[in-house]
């Protein structure tokens, strides 16, 4: 069975904008990105492979009046926005 995980792509830098959330540039590809607090803290844990429920799981924590579900939906939704160019994906065969 295969894993996918989702880590920050190493060429992209993090300007925390505190209570506003973040801003991400890559210099690669001249593209930036602004997050809202929810996004800053789902990149703050893609620092080190997260699985889409380890990242949701991490939400419903923070965020007690989700439900998984829709905090897996927010997520899908979320990294799917910044993959490739700010966020890589990687699949564990297992």
């Amino acid at each position: 069975m295969s894993k996918k995980t989702y880590q920050t792509n190493e060429v992209v830098s993090c300007v925390d904008e505190g209570e506003d959330g973040a801003m991400l540039y890559n210099p690669d590809k001249d593209d930036t990105v602004i997050l809202n607090p929810s996004g800053r803290s789902i990149w703050a844990l893609l620092s080190s492979p997260r699985t889409l429920n380890d990242i949701a799981s991490s939400l419903v924590a923070a965020y007690p009046c989700i439900t998984q579900e829709q905090a897996r939906k927010d997520a899908e939704q979320f990294l799917q926005s910044l993959v490739p160019d700010f966020v890589t994906t990687s699949t564990d065969e297992h």
